[in-house]
């Protein structure tokens, strides 16, 4: 469980990093996802796990693969 922790935090410090570097507020990400702009924060903070849906919905944002 505690893998599953630090991969939730390094997973959100990432996004957190995609969404400072391409100047989007939490809100406007939310938004695109289909979430609260709390959830973003959750995720970002590694507090909560991404499903796969919203996983493939940032990497469409962000445009990665």
């Amino acid at each position: 469980m505690k893998n599953e922790n630090l991969l939730n935090i390094e997973i959100g410090k990432t996004l957190r990093g995609l969404r400072l570097n391409a100047g989007m507020t939490q809100t406007k990400v939310a938004q695109y996802i289909g979430v609260t702009f709390q959830q973003i924060q959750k995720y970002e903070k590694g507090t909560n796990a991404l499903s796969i849906t919203k996983f493939v919905r940032f990497c469409n944002l962000f445009e990665i693969s």
